[in-house]
């Protein structure tokens, strides 16, 4: 997809050199309307470095038939999983809400859903990015938020969303560390 390139250095980098496995929370920045931008603009997210090929990790967060197995934070699950497809999920912290997303993918690298309301009042779009470091994978998991209900919608469960890509980013972890055992003790 046009605009995505892969990363070569940063936090996945450096923790390599340094053995350090944790679950890091990415920045969250605010652009109030007319500072630059012509919409407020809120973004979360967690990254993580993974002990598994990216081959795994990507089978792990693209799986849609077993979300609801591990911890990935879906309950409900209707839709293909596949580039140009639209999903359908209910989450914990959304309750009985479901939400519409439409998938972008570039296989094993980067994967987008992306959801919003009418006339463009708040449009939020999740990107998960793989990058393979030295037979690990880092693993970063960002959601933007833009339009001019960002600021007014996000306030009340900004906290909720960031420990929801907290808790997602650990399960993958999990998930992936498991299955890339299973599959060099077992292929």
């Amino acid at each position: 997809m046009p605009g995505w390139s892969r990363r070569r250095s940063g936090p996945a980098a450096n923790a390599l050199g340094c053995g350090l496995m944790s679950t890091d929370q990415v920045p969250t920045t605010r652009r109030p309307l007319g500072q630059g931008h012509s919409m407020a603009r809120h973004s979360v997210g967690a990254e993580t470095l993974i002990k598994a090929r990216s081959s795994t990790v990507w089978d792990v967060i693209t799986d849609a038939r077993n979300f609801t197995v591990w911890e990935s934070g879906i309950t409900h699950i209707r839709g293909e999983l596949r580039n140009g497809g639209t999903i359908r999920i209910r989450t914990h912290t959304g309750g009985e809400r479901t939400f519409r997303l439409r998938v972008q993918q570039m296989p094993g690298e980067v994967m987008t859903w992306t959801q919003g309301l009418p006339l463009g009042l708040l449009t939020g779009v999740r990107t998960f990015t793989l990058e393979p470091v030295g037979g690990m994978t880092h693993l970063l998991v960002r959601e933007e938020f833009t339009g001019p209900l960002c600021g007014l919608l996000l306030r009340e469960f900004a906290s909720d969303t960031q420990q929801a890509f907290t808790d997602y980013v650990s399960a993958v972890r999990k998930r992936a560390e498991i299955l890339g055992r299973h599959v060099r003790t077992t292929g």
